[in-house]
């Protein structure tokens, strides 16, 4: 499925800017070899002869982080000694292992690129990648037959070299490293992030990660005399970032029993590897000590915000959507639903929003797509599976109408 989108456009590209007049390529076994197509020269569109090599292809900056915006440079060659004029180059880029929801990136645009000199061709991409293998496709002259309406191409005698395909890494969320704190992998609970309720038989738990790279899936568990219980995180970013977890226990426990809690214990297999274990475990008393209570979440930590203005349309039946955090802590995979008038409703997650920043998702909405209607987009939606603590949400939500 992953290299559905890359092979059918190679396919539907295959005959574009062919002439009327060619004959098909080498047939079977035994049959006489047939030449190479030849594009004759329609009135008013001279032929060119243009070229694109993976070699001249230049992403940045390096590496490629999931939530965070990169740029891919290319170099156009014009081997024919007249302008080309408004010529088409196509961008492609798919992920290797597509997950639900996952929209792959396409561009369309037109360059003009000088008899006999290349040109160089910025593309800024601004996508909701998630990390893991991708492929980058480049295609100048030569479109799927459905585009042609929209960026004609010129007659060329040979497109096959008019592609270029480059391998892509995407760093994901927990390979992210951040500058804001020292060079360590630390994770930590204290009692003041400990809350027991026994009348629901769960242990809530706040997990902080003091180090300065982003961690999540980790382990927390809860041991007592007679109950056991275990959860794992969400993603935590780095240098300061908190999540919340509830675990819940196997069997009843009561106030004033004693309980142990680990958050990534050490020699836990697949478990990760840390500078300092000794803030993994705190032992707690069941009930409710004097004071301590569920910690307020600020307004400093989270606060997203959407507007009108930050919805566009990028191709048809895509909206590419720019979510911003008034807080200071990163966030990775916010939750954002997006419903149409019918009540149709999809929900997908931004990868990642940076504390006093942004970030950007691209969703598929072909769905909910109705011509004049209104969507409906709601960040960090609070019933929403991982929803972060917030505190001002009257920002939270946004509308846009549909061509």
């Amino acid at each position: 499925m992953a290299l559905a989108l890359p092979m059918l456009l190679l396919a539907a590209c295959a005959g574009a800017g062919r002439g009327a007049g060619e004959t098909p390529a080498a047939g079977g076994p035994g049959e006489t070899p047939t030449p190479l197509p030849t594009l004759a020269s329609e009135a008013g569109r001279p032929v060119v002869d243009l070229t694109l090599s993976a070699d001249e292809i230049v992403l940045d900056p390096m590496p490629l982080r999931a939530g965070f915006p990169f740029t891919v440079t290319a170099l156009v060659q014009n081997n024919w000694p007249t302008l080309a004029e408004n010529v088409p180059v196509m961008v492609v880029i798919s992920a290797v292992r597509e997950e639900i929801g996952y929209s792959p990136y396409t561009h369309l645009l037109t360059v003009t690129v000088p008899a006999s000199q290349s040109l160089q061709v910025d593309l800024p991409v601004a996508w909701n990648f998630a990390g893991g293998e991708h492929q980058l496709w480049i295609q100048v002259n030569r479109l799927p037959d459905a585009w042609q309406a929209r960026a004609p191409t010129w007659p060329e005698d040979d497109i096959r070299d008019n592609i270029a395909l480059v391998d892509l890494m995407v760093d994901p969320f927990d390979a992210y490293t951040s500058e804001l704190c020292s060079g360590r992998v630390d994770v930590e609970i204290g009692p003041g992030d400990i809350l027991p309720e026994p009348d629901r038989q769960r242990v809530w738990v706040r997990v902080r990660n003091v180090g300065n790279r982003a961690v999540y899936n980790l382990p927390v568990t809860v041991v007592s005399a007679r109950a056991t219980g275990i959860a794992y995180t969400p993603a935590i970013p780095p240098c300061g970032g908190t999540a919340e977890v509830v675990v819940t226990i196997d069997r009843p426990f009561q106030e004033g029993d004693t309980l142990t809690v680990q958050v990534n214990p050490r020699g836990w297999e697949g478990g990760l590897e840390e500078d300092n274990f000794d803030n993994n475990q705190v032992a707690v008393t069941a009930g409710l000590a004097p004071g301590l209570a569920l910690p307020e979440v600020t307004v400093e930590d989270y606060d997203f915000s959407i507007s009108t203005a930050d919805i566009e349309i990028p191709e048809l039946w895509h909206v590419l959507v720019t979510v911003h955090n008034l807080g200071t802590r990163d966030a990775a995979m916010v939750p954002i639903t997006i419903e149409n008038e019918a009540g149709r409703k999809l929900s997908d997650a931004i990868p990642l929003v940076q504390g006093d920043g942004s970030g950007i998702a691209a969703v598929r909405v072909g769905y909910l797509w109705i011509p004049g209607g209104t969507l409906t987009f709601t960040v960090n939606p609070p019933d929403a599976a991982g929803a972060f603590p917030e505190t001002q949400r009257e920002n939270n939500t946004a509308t846009f109408t549909l061509p």
